[in-house]
């Protein structure tokens, strides 16, 4: 996995996006059938700005690290498409070969990885291995806890504006092609930059999504 430790390539859709307890969601039913997933002929692409957030990552000293990171309780790391489904059954849609750049997982040069759709709930997908690309904290089923910070449906941009200020300055107007405000915190491993943000988009100042980003 291209992980934080790399100043290498996520975000495709970073549809790209979690609640106050920190608890995995429920399990499939073993006993239920699987009901295929819909599949999509592409991914329908958000727009992101990408520019302003590696502008902002680069001119920005503050900074977070992947170990302050932890989404329902565990640190964000790749897993396998049986412990995801699992986890939380079949996805809603699948678009395939849909991470054309800014992949997370190592597919190589010629391959590309599918994405799969749990609502809003974005997971990049490479043969047998998933990583979560972005998840939706309204929904309930997802929270983030970064370092004290909690990023769940009822964080606001004034919770975190305490903790990181200055990246929040980037949300105080909206963002181009969105319907709410966004910001990015850079993160740092080993006292070195990655390329590497973890991006928070926000609507009238409530916490909709957290997305992890790296350019292409």
């Amino acid at each position: 996995m291209k992980l934080l430790f790399q100043l290498s390539p996520l975000l495709l859709s970073l549809a790209v996006a979690c609640q106050s307890n920190p608890s995995t969601p429920a399990a499939a039913s073993a006993a239920a059938p699987a009901k295929p997933a819909a599949v999509q002929p592409a991914a329908t692409v958000r727009p992101v700005n990408y520019d302003s957030i590696a502008a902002a990552a680069r001119a920005n000293p503050e900074f977070i690290r992947n170990d302050m990171l932890t989404i329902n309780g565990q640190q964000h790391d790749e897993t396998t498409i049986q412990a995801l489904v699992k986890q939380l059954g079949r996805p809603d849609s699948i678009a395939r070969e849909a991470v054309e750049c800014a992949g997370m997982l190592d597919t190589g040069l010629s391959d590309k990885a599918d994405i799969w759709y749990y609502g809003r709930t974005v997971y990049e997908v490479y043969k047998s291995t998933a990583v979560l690309s972005s998840f939706d904290v309204t929904s309930g089923k997802f929270q983030g806890k970064l370092g004290k910070l909690v990023l769940d449906k009822n964080t606001t941009l004034k919770d975190v504006r305490r903790f990181y200020p200055l990246s929040a300055k980037d949300a105080d107007v909206p963002a181009p092609g969105r319907l709410g405000e966004e910001m990015s915190l850079p993160f740092k491993y080993k006292g070195e930059w990655t390329d590497y943000s973890l991006v928070l988009f926000f609507k009238k100042g409530v916490l909709q999504e957290v997305g992890f980003f790296t350019p292409c």
